[in-house]
């Protein structure tokens, strides 16, 4: 699947307000549902969308306020990716997020702004 702009639209409308940035991931959790997932951010909370093998529709989503997430970490490094895992409740969170994809433009450079 092709990822861009449009496909990102098509996917995230429902779970996504004004203000809100995204980017495409790659879930390295044990209790993900799904190894592919877009993250949606604003101040005060976190959307996780989980998404089907094919990448073409959301299976699960999971929405976390800000102020329970714990242990946040983002591992910058100087290779293509970042690496950002938090804890929720009972569950820890691991995401291997590409710094570009071309594509999408600014938008995974503006969502890896907000984690830091």
């Amino acid at each position: 699947m092709l990822i861009t702009k449009k496909w990102m639209d098509r996917l995230t409308g429902p779970y996504r307000s004004s203000g809100m940035f995204r980017c495409f991931a790659e879930s390295q959790s044990m209790d993900s549902v799904s190894s592919k997932a877009i993250l949606l951010i604003d101040e005060t909370k976190v959307t996780i969308l989980f998404l089907n093998f094919f990448q073409t529709k959301v299976i699960d989503h999971l929405t976390y306020e800000r102020t329970v997430i714990e242990e946040e970490q983002v591992a910058l490094g100087g290779g293509l990716s970042v690496v950002w895992h938090f804890s929720a409740g009972r569950k820890h969170w691991r995401f291997r997020i590409m710094k570009k994809i071309i594509p999408l433009g600014d938008e995974q450079r503006e969502f890896l702004t907000q984690l830091e």
